[in-house]
């Protein structure tokens, strides 16, 4: 196994390894209480959420690649553990994966490229990779958040939310998707720098689930080349 430093990524691997970081987008909302609104479904999630230590849940994904006028789709089961464990590992395509190790992100998707892997420090990329974290740590000093609508999502009714960034990241908006029912987040939609959109669905989701230690761990494959950002 080697390693290289790199300081640019392309495509959507690398909006993976950049989420959370890169494009500010300033907005004046026009409606405070859609505002108002919106911060109190989070906070409501955000309760639910805290005090959970470990999470599990089956997700399926679709990227749309709009250079490429085609939709990538995905399914997996992704989990999480406080303070900064995070894995996503998907059955289809079978053997690709994100993992956050508590010291590094690891993001290695053979399906694509089965002799490359992709570094970096876990403290980059914990919370952009966990969503929860992300979306409803302390929303209101890091998005402005505008309430849109309740809409059914499959079989869950929803609180549907914009969620703008007000610093510098890798996708231009989020639009999250939080169950009426139970405040557990359904779906979240990214719109990235580079035009791909990006939609996560999950279910099945396990509070304290306890999926073992190995779920969080990652050893590059014999003969791979690792690059460090």
């Amino acid at each position: 196994m080697s390693e290289i430093s790199v300081t640019r990524l392309s495509g959507s691997v690398s909006s993976w390894m950049a989420l959370g970081m890169v494009l500010l987008v300033g907005w004046d909302p026009s409606d405070a209480s859609a505002q108002d609104k919106g911060l109190e479904v989070l906070n409501q999630a955000a309760v639910r959420y805290r005090d959970v230590e470990t999470l599990c849940a089956d997700f399926t994904q679709h990227l749309y690649v709009p250079l490429l006028g085609g939709e990538h789709t995905g399914t997996g089961r992704l989990c999480q553990a406080k303070p900064n464990l995070f894995a996503m590992r998907f059955d289809n395509p079978e053997g690709d994966l994100i993992v956050v190790d508590g010291m590094f992100a690891w993001v290695y998707f053979p399906s694509n490229d089965e002799k490359t892997v992709l570094k970096t420090s876990a403290d980059q990329s914990a919370g952009g990779r966990d969503f929860h974290r992300e979306f409803l740590e302390n929303p209101g000093a890091k998005y402005e958040i505008t309430y849109e609508s309740a809409e059914d999502v499959e079989k869950w009714s929803t609180h549907r939310l914009r969620m703008v960034p007000k610093r510098s990241m890798s996708f231009r908006f989020a639009t999250i998707w939080i169950d009426r029912g139970a405040p557990v987040l359904r779906r979240i939609q990214m719109e990235e720098a580079n035009g791909n959109v990006r939609t996560i669905t999950m279910e099945n989701v396990g509070f304290d689930a306890d999926p073992g230690s190995d779920y969080f761990t990652f050893a590059p494959p014999s003969g791979a080349l690792v690059m460090v950002r």
